[in-house]
């Protein structure tokens, strides 16, 4: 298996095991204030946000270009993390627009050329492939999937 595939094989498993978290839960749920001030349909805008800012990265870097645009810069996650945030949609409306901002995402991962994944034995690093499955996908499901099983363990669910 090419290392593009085991990626993608690794979100598609995070992205399910996420979501079976979630997909039964009921409207009122989504509601629920329980991770600093945000609720669940906060977290998803926020999960989407950076899925819908990534998306395009990856069409960057296979033009040639860098993965930001000139001028754009994310070293302060805070404010983005607000402002995606900010955009959430109420109960069940938000799972729907998570998973149509994973869908882009996930469709811009795979067009990315297979070489581009992996890692890059001269600069011992990952490359650019496996950096932005990481940073807003991979990763994301990493931090949030257990502050959800907490949240749903308090709560009963």
């Amino acid at each position: 298996m090419s290392a593009k595939a085991e990626q993608l094989d690794k979100l598609d498993s995070a992205y399910r095991d996420f979501r079976s978290l979630i997909a039964d839960l009921p409207e009122d749920a989504y509601q629920e204030q329980w991770l600093g001030e945000w609720n669940l349909s906060h977290l998803l805008a926020h999960m989407a946000g950076w899925w819908r800012e990534m998306a395009p990265a990856f069409q960057r870097v296979a033009d040639g270009q860098r993965p930001v645009p000139e001028g754009v810069d994310y070293s302060d996650a805070d404010t983005w993390n607000d402002k995606f945030a900010a955009q959430a949609v109420p109960g069940k409306k938000a799972l729907e627009d998570w998973d149509d901002a994973f869908r882009q995402y996930r469709a811009a991962a795979d067009m990315l050329r297979d070489d581009l994944y992996g890692m890059d034995p001269e600069k011992g690093r990952p490359r650019i492939g496996d950096r932005l499955l990481g940073a807003s996908g991979l990763n994301h499901f990493e931090e949030h999937h257990p502050q959800v099983k907490q949240w749903l363990g308090s709560r009963g669910g």
